[in-house]
């Protein structure tokens, strides 16, 4: 206990330094966490849901912009082991203008909720979309993003194809093993078909097959049939087929690591630094320790638990903060707004705060300095309002999109990351001097000038 004292002493003698090496790795350890949930995020779109296991998706071999007869399904449902097909074509429309985007589709509600029975939709409300040709079933996230209420108009402005197809919002669908699913909008494919002069085409097919062993030979039976014609089909499961928009992004997981490793060795440099000015100032003092009988040992495990305290502090505010901060914004976001404001007079205090401390001191009490300090103060905290206020929207907006970041969020495997990193930074950037320090001789501690 004595020693942990005399460590955490030791850290905040000077406080100021000490605060602005926490909030450098503080901030440091935010973005890696917000790297690694952005990699959770666009990887977990792939992961299958309760029966995502079941599905399969069959599009065209060539390009999934390319779309496929819709007269494929009734072959596909002649292949053993397929229980139910549904097509579906994207739309990709708008919403009164570009700014209101969200994933809209034209699909076959013959066997939609079948397919997608991860889908929970009240039986009167299923059977009113199902027998009204200019139905929609809408996501329950999406209707309280745009307020709609049961029995609204809506009209989708095509910007794909060249139709503006009117609409009624009959159902509401909930996912409760996924609820960043609840964000698109389905209307039916005859009505699309009709508007777009029968052109029957689909954009892909997304079979439910009876038996999760089955799915290889029913993929393979799929292609089989299709192979040397005109439009040719590859099959894949809905994760494969998911994961497949990610690797259009390039190596996604190789750039975000290599950013994040270039971030840990920005903090190597500035923890490292901040160690050493903290140490070499104190050589005179290391020379008293061991006068008083402090052996090396105990003298390297003082100024390395210093150096690990400072890092793991940094550590776990920047980790535990993104993990705290991305809640809050996912949670308030589409019900509650207004909360963006408390977010962004939180970050304000912090970054006034932290302008304030920049000119603690004597000095600072009288005079320009004085007044320097005080508008300094001010303008940061003015500064850090409009960061947080924006911040707040930036990342509500996007995760309240849906897709590749419908499932932001940092892990308690990223916070743990985070802490092990801020970890090994402090034993890093802290064992030179430390190590150094406690093999000085006395003389030549005493005779040191730094």
């Amino acid at each position: 206990m004595k020693l942990a004292r005399l460590i955490w002493r030791n850290a905040i003698r000077n406080r100021r330094r000490t605060i602005l090496t926490i909030a450098s790795i503080a901030i440091s350890i935010f973005l890696i966490g917000t790297l690694q949930a952005v990699l959770t995020s666009l990887y977990s779109t792939g992961n299958p849901s309760a029966q995502g296991d079941l599905r399969v998706v069959v599009h065209r071999s060539t390009s999934i912009t390319q779309p496929l007869p819709e007269y494929y399904k009734q072959r596909i449902e002649s292949v053993p082991g397929v229980k139910y097909v549904v097509g579906v074509q994207w739309f990709g429309g708008q919403y009164i203008d570009a700014s209101n985007f969200f994933a809209n589709f034209a699909a076959d509600s013959e066997n939609f909720l079948k397919v997608y029975d991860d889908y929970q939709v009240p039986a009167d409300e299923a059977s009113a979309w199902e027998n009204e040709r200019t139905a929609a079933l809408v996501g329950k996230k999406l209707m309280e993003k745009y307020h709609w209420k049961i029995g609204q108009t809506i009209t989708l402005k095509g910007t794909i194809f060249p139709i503006n197809p009117e609409l009624t919002i009959r159902a509401v669908y909930t996912d409760p093993s996924d609820s960043s699913q609840e964000q698109a909008l389905y209307f039916h494919w005859d009505y699309f078909n009709e508007l777009l002069g029968e052109a029957n085409t689909v954009g892909t097919f997304t079979v439910k097959v009876d038996d999760a062993q089955d799915v290889p030979r029913v993929m393979d039976a799929i292609d089989a049939m299709f192979r040397n014609t005109a439009a040719e089909t590859k099959t894949e499961t809905e994760q494969a087929f998911a994961l497949s928009f990610v690797s259009m992004l390039g190596n996604v997981r190789l750039l975000l690591t290599a950013i994040s490793a270039a971030v840990v060795f920005t903090i190597l440099l500035v923890a490292g630094n901040t160690m050493a000015m903290s140490i070499r100032e104190r050589t005179g003092e290391v020379a008293v320790l061991k006068t008083l009988g402090f052996r090396r040992n105990m003298i390297l495990t003082l100024l390395l638990g210093e150096s690990v305290a400072i890092a793991l502090l940094g550590g776990i505010l920047g980790g535990v903060g993104a993990k705290l901060i991305y809640a809050f914004i996912v949670a308030t976001y589409s019900s509650a707004k207004f909360m963006g404001f408390f977010l962004a007079l939180l970050i304000a205090w912090l970054v006034g705060a932290g302008a304030w401390m920049l000119f603690a001191g004597p000095a600072a009490r009288g005079g320009m300095l004085k007044v320097i300090r005080l508008i300094a103060t001010i303008v940061g905290g003015l500064i850090g309002f409009a960061v947080g206020f924006g911040f707040y929207n930036a990342i509500g907006y996007i995760t309240n999109l849906g897709g590749f970041l419908g499932h932001f969020t940092v892990t308690m495997e990223a916070v743990g990351l985070c802490l092990a990193i801020a970890t090994l930074v402090g034993i890093v950037s802290g064992l030179w001097p430390a190590l150094r320090a406690s093999r000085i001789s006395i003389a030549e501690a005493l005779r040191f000038v730094g």
